[in-house]
């Protein structure tokens, strides 16, 4: 083999390897973009799951009328209630009525008072039932039950995002 021929088969394996090298960085370069497309995607599906968490915790919470307010202190877990029975009435002109409450159903509370047309509790999350009973002057009474349902103070899971980049 010559010179010219060996320089020629130099110049060309060079170039191979040159081109080569171009591909292993191409390589690289593009499984650097799809990791960055696969943080991104479970990025985003995280936020979604966060979401869905959310909503879902929404939807649990719109079955309870009352629930205990986020207040940021987990050592709140109690709503106070106010059960109202002064609408009440005698058809009766003239008859006053006396008020009895009994609680029913639930994890027992403490009412403010048994007698008079409103009591008050604080309670937390769950179902309470109360009985108000009625009673005009003549000894004639009529009961009246309703049910508290209380939920859980709300509390959404943390959202939390990680991001990745390059450092120094």
């Amino acid at each position: 083999m010559n010179n010219l021929t060996s320089t020629a088969v130099i110049i060309a394996l060079f170039v191979l390897m040159v081109f080569a090298r171009q591909g292993e960085l191409s390589n690289i370069e593009d499984e650097r973009q799809a990791n960055i497309v696969a943080r991104q995607e479970a990025e985003a599906q995280e936020m979604e799951d966060a979401e869905a968490r959310a909503q879902a915790y929404r939807k649990e919470a719109e079955k309870y009328k009352d629930a205990v307010d986020h207040d940021s202190d987990p050592k709140t877990i109690t709503y106070p209630v106010v059960l109202d029975a002064s609408k009440s009435r005698d058809p009766d002109q003239g008859d006053k009525l006396t008020f009895s409450w009994v609680q029913t159903a639930g994890e027992v509370v403490e009412l403010s008072s048994t007698k008079g047309q409103v009591v008050t509790f604080a309670a937390p999350s769950g179902q309470y039932t109360f009985e108000v009973t009625a009673t005009d002057d003549y000894g004639v009474s009529t009961s009246v039950a309703k049910t508290v349902k209380i939920g859980a103070e709300p509390n959404a899971s943390p959202v939390v995002i990680l991001e990745v980049r390059k450092g120094r």
